[in-house]
Parts: structure tokens; C-alpha cells; sequence
């Protein structure tokens, strides 16, 4: 394929552009950077908007998304409410295993650190 160029786009800038009072005239170089940016900015712009064209043409891609999203938001919070409650019911256990004197528990011939390990086996397995 051969190189296009750029020649007409440069003569056409260099036409459309007006030096302003005070300024000195622009370079040769400067239509051609311009030119090269402009080109390089409307290719961008060409490819962001199929982009987005692309993306609201698939409304069940996004509505897949957001189901699976609320799936996984709803996980996390079940998996919270368990891990909260199991933890309440943890901490309700060692209070009362800790509110025994040592007498009360001699007098159930029991041992504080295999009741302690016995509820923790129970609630969290």
C-alpha cells in the first residue's frame, strides 16, 4: 500500500490559519505537527465512539453484568450476616465460660480451656 501524503491537509491548515498580530508566522513544521495531531485525535475519536456504539447496542451483555454483580454482592452480604452471627454466638459463649469462678467450675469438675476449645469446635466447626 502506498504512503498517502499529507501535503494537501498541510496546504490546507497553513491556508486556514491566520498568524495573529504580534506573533510571528508558523513555521513550516508547525501546520504538519498540526495536522499530524488533528489526524491522530479524529482516529481516536472514530475508535471511542464505535466503542460506544458497540456497547449500547448489547443491553443484555450489561443487564448480564449487573445480574451477576447483584449475585455476588448479595453472596457477600449473606456470607457477613453468618460470619456476624456466628461471632455473636462465639462471643455469648466465652462470656458466660468466663463469668464461671474458679469454683463453680471445680465444682462441675470442668476445665475452662476444653470448654473454651469445645465451643469453638461447636460454632465454627
Amino acid at each position: 500500500m502506498p504512503a498517502r501524503s499529507s501535503q494537501p491537509a498541510i496546504d490546507m491548515a497553513i491556508s486556514l490559519i491566520s498568524v495573529s498580530p504580534g506573533h510571528a508566522p508558523l513555521t513550516g513544521y508547525a501546520p504538519s505537527a498540526m495536522v499530524h495531531c488533528n489526524i491522530f485525535f479524529l482516529q481516536r475519536i472514530i475508535t471511542m465512539s464505535c466503542c460506544v456504539s458497540i456497547r449500547e447496542e448489547q443491553p443484555a451483555a450489561t443487564m448480564r453484568r449487573r445480574r451477576n454483580l447483584a449475585m455476588i454482592l448479595d453472596s457477600l452480604m449473606s456470607r457477613a450476616r453468618t460470619s456476624i452471627a456466628k461471632r455473636r454466638q462465639y462471643n455469648r459463649l466465652i462470656a458466660e465460660i468466663d463469668s464461671f469462678s474458679s469454683r463453680d467450675l471445680a465444682d462441675m469438675r470442668a476445665d475452662r480451656s476444653e470448654m473454651l476449645y469445645q465451643v469453638h469446635k461447636q460454632v465454627y466447626g
